[in-house]
């Protein structure tokens, strides 16, 4: 019902895809480990092939952790910590390793010509990590927005949310054009923050299927702008000051009805 906003997060996969290292697989990489073992046990192989093996078996746990966490899109806020762990440590064993032959290099024991496949990979890692710090960040925001919902009523009180219930049923239907008019202002397309059910809203026990949330303040002058639209067209809508009084943590304008809690099983 809502796919014609799956653009809006499509971009940040797509982006992910370019900035993740393929990596082995890890029961691949365990099964060379256990082969080299035999090998090097039999004084087939010398002893450094067993740690080039263990190496790689590590860094194909890594991209494996990375690939499950930051090519999510549903990513959940427990699993932050996870990824970041996962791409500082690709970062920096990338550095190490460009670091050490650029010694080599200096000291004549390594072609120059060496370092282009270390220098990509490191560049790799780096692009990883700061995808990564962008991912978390977003999912930490759509966390606090998350929450803002969950205290409504609180918020309601201290006037920091208010709600509209509209005067149309079937207003998905009307989303594309509020997009369109929304890039026509702005030049960019409605910043999505949550589209439909997330783990991050099911963690919390919310319904918030058919929902989306935009992050934009509505005071500023897209989220007034946007407000204008939502209440020309009699979408329901529920703007978010901020989750936390003195604060713009969590701040956005939800699209649809109150999100349903999720009953207990």
């Amino acid at each position: 019902m809502l796919s014609w906003l799956s653009k809006s997060l499509s971009l940040l996969l797509i982006a992910g895809c370019a900035a993740v290292l393929p990596g082995a697989d890890p029961i691949v990489a365990k099964n060379e480990l256990d082969r080299v073992k035999a090998l090097v046990s039999a004084g087939a192989l010398p002893r450094n092939a067993l740690a080039k093996a263990e190496n790689d078996l590590e860094n194909a746990k890594l991209q494996q952790t990375i690939r499950k966490t930051l090519l999510n899109t549903d990513l959940a806020e427990a699993q932050i910590p996870e990824m970041l762990r996962a791409v500082a440590s690709v970062r920096d064993s990338a550095r190490a390793k460009l670091d050490v032959s650029l010694r080599l290099v200096e000291e004549g024991a390594l072609a120059v010509t060496k370092l282009k496949e270390l220098r990509e990979d490191t560049e790799f890692a780096e692009k990883q990590y700061e995808l990564a710090h962008s991912r978390a960040k977003i999912v930490k925001e759509m966390a606090a927005m998350a929450r803002a919902e969950k205290r409504f009523n609180e918020l309601e009180e201290e006037e920091l949310a208010y709600y509209s219930e509209g005067s149309v049923t079937f207003w998905e239907r009307d989303m594309p054009s509020i997009d369109a008019i929304f890039f026509q202002q702005f030049g960019v397309s409605l910043p999505i923050s949550a589209l439909g059910g997330t783990e991050v809203h099911r963690s919390m026990g919310f319904d918030h299927r058919d929902r989306v949330d935009v992050a934009v303040h509505p005071e500023d002058e897209e989220g007034f702008f946007l407000i204008s639209l939502l209440e020309t067209w009699g979408i329901p809508y529920i703007a978010f000051k901020s989750a936390v009084p003195g604060q713009s943590t969590g701040a956005h304008v939800h699209i649809g009805p109150r999100s349903e809690r999720i009953p207990p099983d």
